[in-house]
């Protein structure tokens, strides 16, 4: 298998030979844009696609000057800085650029400047110019009018003469490993040298450029930057190496620089290293989706500039496409998808330009849905995707489970109800300690949250965002769990029922963690079995957060009270504690109306959420009853908690039982907030056998947790 995975790299970069030299091939050849102009003539949808990227090129450089608040448009004096820094230190919310220097908070109306603040401003200075030159260089492509040739052409020409003079710098302005020159990070510098090479495969040849500007153009640009971004070779997240490979192959194959290529695609963890190593189950190893979006985004441009030289790394490394497909497992009712470690909560439709890339290539019929839910008006639609598509077949989404990336996906076939637990891999640096977590999804409403992330540059991200007391699982002791991968331990999907039952793994040295989640039409029961493995007691924290307000429906005692500790303790605010031994009740109400994307950046951070492109604006109302067995020495605390939409709060309960072998039984049962006549809210109990039961308008059901899980119901 070596040796052919051998030969086919060889014959691969045979073929480029004969035809990596050939100008403007990098994405789209001569034939490519006559056939997209084409497509321009004959569907609105692409015409006015045109139309935006010829605008976008007539708009330049004025609409650069007027948003900077710049005397011209020539490149910043200085490499830009860290985005996560732009961040109001108060609220947590993006700053506001006000030209020609103000950087202000919403909130207070504060002005920070100095650095960082304006040098992310220099960061978007480089973003805005590099869609620029890739605006300019297709807007001379499809109109061959040379004034759009020659803006694309200073561009480069600027970059020729700043780009030296730009010092090595990170992320903390000191020139370590993972530092940049025109950005703070390779990251974000491999993003604008693959808009940086494009440009100048698109317009090197049309009599713009002369020998000497071409020169500079390929040595103190495209070379110089490419050997920055590959000095970091071996990054710790993974998503930047897939970027840093699509750089060098952007250059590589823009040059004819086979060891570039090489590296790019065959290196030591090149693109074909990824696919083989970071993607399990269709599922990116970082286990955040917008960070999995992120790095499909660069692999599939390596896939594209691969297959213009004769690589088909579609069909080489089936796992590319498996990256289409994962996000269909875990897809919530409304389109999003959770926001599982650092991530916010992607839509997948609003991703509908990559599988537009995706289609093209493969012609698989699982992606057209996707594709379907947003506008073709896009670029990637007009410059890449299929002229025509057939009608998608709608999706099924069933419950599911995957062992190995550690997602188990629980949804109702009647009704809008889903759950999913997670318990796999940490996720490296962009994991957070939460096995056992989940998310809960009702009446059109996300209600029990994952808190996803805030801006890195903000302390609240590494005191909260990834502490175990932030997610909906078991904290112990006060102490955050470790890094660790759980287990998948039964799995069953029955006659309108699904249960799985999972372990944390060692998430703690001190104490083992299981969780049993059963949802049915009606509600979600979740049985948690904490043991202690050193013969001490512990003390075991059940956490639950849900959007909304929260009532107390127990009559418990609730006074003030203030967790000194730390681990993320520290940031629940207004809290109440009280102790009982009786059924703890919690009434939690939601409401929500979906919004828009909240950046406005050329390169948003994968932490951003996106939103679909037809953002429905129906308000979505749900009630939750939460019901929790009772037990000796019960205390009850309420409150609430940090949200990645940091002008709000997330109510939450934590409820804490000590001992050395600690159960918690747990009912969840959701419904719209309208009155329903004759309706009750489900309850539940459990007989002295240890069976549990729920009783519901419909009937009485009975569910035996452990080996064999048993479940069943019967109707009044």
């Amino acid at each position: 298998m070596h040796r052919l995975l051998k030969l086919v790299v060889l014959l691969s970069l045979a073929s480029c030979e004969l035809t990596c030299a050939k100008a403007q091939s990098l994405f789209l050849s001569p034939a490519d844009i006559a056939a997209r102009k084409q497509l321009a003539e004959q569907q609105p949808w692409a015409k006015a696609s045109l139309n935006l990227l010829l605008k976008e090129a007539d708009d330049f450089p004025a609409s650069y000057i007027k948003r900077f608040g710049t005397p011209d448009s020539a490149p910043p004096p200085e490499g830009g800085a860290w985005l996560h820094w732009y961040a109001c230190p108060e609220s947590g919310r993006p700053l506001q650029f006000h030209p020609p220097d103000q950087n202000i908070c919403p909130d207070t109306g504060k002005n920070f400047t100095g650095y960082p603040y304006d040098h992310v401003v220099y960061e978007l200075r480089n973003d805005a110019l590099g869609e620029a030159a890739i605006a300019s260089a297709l807007a001379y492509q499809f109109t061959k009018k040379l004034t759009y040739a020659k803006a694309a052409a200073n561009i480069l020409k600027d970059y020729a003469r700043v780009y030296p003079t730009y010092k090595l710098h990170d992320i903390n302005n000191k020139p370590g490993p993972n530092g940049a020159m025109a950005y703070a990070q390779t990251l974000d510098e491999s993003i604008w040298l693959i808009k940086i090479a494009w440009t100048y495969d698109l317009i090197r040849d049309v009599g713009v450029l002369t020998a000497a500007e071409k020169q500079s153009i390929e040595h103190d640009v495209l070379r110089a930057s490419a050997a920055v971004v590959l000095k970091a070779h071996k990054e710790p997240t993974m998503n930047i190496q897939s970027w840093i490979n699509a750089g060098a192959a952007a250059v590589g194959f823009t040059l004819n620089d086979k060891p570039l290529i090489t590296e790019a695609i065959d290196g030591p963890i090149g693109f074909r290293y990824q696919m083989q190593h970071f993607v399990h189950e269709g599922f990116w190893a970082e286990g955040a989706w917008g960070y999995q979006f992120y790095a499909m985004r660069a692999l599939t441009m390596t896939a594209q500039m691969a297959s213009r030289k004769g690589m088909d790394l579609w069909k080489q490394e089936p796992n590319l496409l498996a990256l289409f497909h994962s996000p269909l497992g875990v897809l919530l009712p409304d389109g999003s998808l959770p926001a599982f470690n650092d991530s916010g909560s992607p839509n997948l439709y609003g991703q509908s330009f990559l599988y537009e890339v995706a289609y093209a290539a493969t012609h698989d019929p699982m992606l057209l849905n996707v594709i379907e839910h947003g506008a073709r008006g896009d670029r990637e639609a007009f410059l890449f995707g299929a002229p025509q598509l057939p009608k998608a077949a709608a999706p099924r989404l069933a419950s599911a489970v995957f062992p190995e990336a550690g997602y188990a996906t629980l949804r109702s076939s009647t009704s809008d109800l889903t759950a999913i637990m997670k318990f796999g891999p940490h996720g490296g640096g962009h994991g957070h300690y939460d096995k056992l977590n989940f998310v809960l999804y009702s009446h059109g409403i996300t209600l029990a949250e994952d808190p996803g992330t805030h801006f890195y540059g903000l302390p609240i991200h590494k005191e909260w965002d990834a502490m175990t007391i932030a997610h909906n699982t078991i904290s112990v002791d006060g102490q955050r769990q470790a890094q660790a991968t759980g287990k998948l331990l039964d799995w069953h999907v029955g006659d309108g029922w699904t249960v799985v039952r999972a372990d944390a793994g060692p998430a703690y040295a001190n104490a083992s963690l299981q969780r049993t989640m059963l949802l049915t039409p009606g509600y979600v029961l979740i049985i948690d079995h904490c043991e202690s493995k050193d013969g001490q007691a512990h003390n075991f924290d059940w956490a639950y957060h849900n959007v909304g307000t929260e009532s107390m429906l127990s009559p418990v005692d609730m006074k003030p009270y203030t967790f000194t500790a730390s681990n993320g303790y520290q940031h629940l605010s207004h809290v109440l504690h009280g102790s009982t031994e009786t059924d703890v009740k919690v009434r939690f109400v939601a409401e929500h109306m979906p919004s828009a994307s909240n950046s406005d950046s050329n390169s948003p951070p994968a932490t951003y959420d996106s939103a679909p492109l037809n953002i429905s604006t129906q308000i979505a109302r749900s009630q939750l009853a939460l019901q929790m067995l009772g037990g000796p020495g019960t205390e009850i605390f309420t409150g609430d908690a940090p949200s990645r939409e940091s002008q709000l709060a997330v109510p939450f309960i934590v409820v804490r039982r000590k001992g050395t072998s600690v159960t918690f039984a747990t009912l969840l049962a959701t419904s719209d907030t309208l009155p329903s006549s004759g309706r009750m809210i489900p309850r539940l109990s459990q007989t002295s056998d240890g069976t549990f039961q729920v009783e519901t308008t419909e009937g009485m059901d009975t569910f035996s947790a452990g080996n064999g899980d048993k479940f069943q119901h019967r109707a009044k």
